[in-house]
């Protein structure tokens, strides 16, 4: 099943938990993945003064999503690399100059 089919989904499942990541939602609970992690404590104390307890898979969730979402990126450019060769020097400069750091 898609995540197409989500909105029926969030109707037929009570008391499920839906997450949301750039635009994409993922049903939580039914079947959810139980992970352990360990994190320095004052990260850990940070996180849960943040999101709070019930807050925290949501949370993970959503950063695990996003670091994937940035390996698939940065495994895309590097295949257009090598396929393509490097972008040209001169034409990051100009880029660069129009994208300054914030």
């Amino acid at each position: 099943m898609g995540f197409r089919d989500a909105s029926r989904l969030r109707k037929g499942i009570p008391g499920s938990t839906w997450v949301s990541y750039n635009g994409r939602n993922w049903p939580m609970g039914h079947p959810a993945a139980k992970l352990s992690v360990s994190v320095p404590g004052e990260l850990a104390a940070e996180l849960r003064r943040s999101v709070g307890s019930r807050g925290l898979s949501g949370f993970v969730t959503r950063a695990i999503a996003h670091e994937l979402e940035r390996q698939r990126l940065g495994k895309l450019l590097a295949d257009w690399d090598a396929e393509l060769g490097p972008v040209p020097a001169a034409e990051l400069a100009r880029v660069r100059r129009q994208w300054p750091k914030r």
